[in-house]
């Protein structure tokens, strides 16, 4: 099983503590063999930004989306897919260690209600470890992470990882949001485009 990069530009399922596995380019036709290749980055945030409340609070932004029929340890059933996002999260304010684990997320789509079955909830399904920068772009399959259930996120530090939760196969994702779980009121971010993966 190959595992989905921290840069957004591979369509592989998503690896518990998978970093990409690729940290340096050939050079393209044309170019200088004495060039450096260029650095590689996250993609860029997009926004709005998500400011989870509750005993931690911490700020959850969208950097990729992409649905796909093949994640670890569960894969989707017959008639679903995962919907996988790759999010920031950072605390609020910074210098606090937080507790964020995933569970305070769901994503919310306009068939929701008619597609929930025993298999299709309104609830983040899974999650890979809590990554640093470096650790996405560079760490290789070998990086641990952070426990996205049980660990602690430093104070000062910004984390990324892929978080996914199964939808209908036919679901329309036009419109759809992530979402603060058991909170009253509506704190939704919208998930804008999603990429088709395999």
């Amino acid at each position: 099983m190959s595992a989905l990069t921290g840069c957004g530009g591979h369509d592989s399922a998503p690896a518990r503590t998978a970093g990409p596995t690729e940290t340096a380019q050939a050079p393209s036709p044309g170019k200088n063999p004495t060039d450096q290749p260029s650095p590689l980055s996250m993609p860029a945030a997009r926004k709005p930004v998500l400011h989870v409340r509750g005993d931690y609070t911490y700020k959850v932004q969208i950097l990729n989306a992409k649905t796909m029929v093949d994640v670890p340890d569960n894969p989707p059933p017959a008639g679903t897919k995962a919907l996988a996002l790759l999010v920031r999260v950072e605390a609020e304010p910074r210098n606090r260690s937080v507790h964020a684990p995933y569970a305070d997320l769901g994503i919310e789509y306009p068939s929701l209600k008619a597609d929930k079955d025993q298999h299709i909830g309104d609830v983040i399904d899974d999650a890979t470890a809590y990554m640093t920068e470096d650790q996405m772009l560079y760490g290789g399959d070998g990086v641990d992470g952070i426990d996205p259930v049980f660990g602690t996120l430093q104070a000062n530090t910004v984390y990324y990882h892929w978080i996914w939760q199964l939808v209908s196969e036919k679901a329309d994702l036009t419109g759809a949001s992530l979402c603060q779980v058991q909170l009253s009121g509506h704190n939704c971010i919208p998930i804008g485009a999603v990429k088709a993966g395999s």
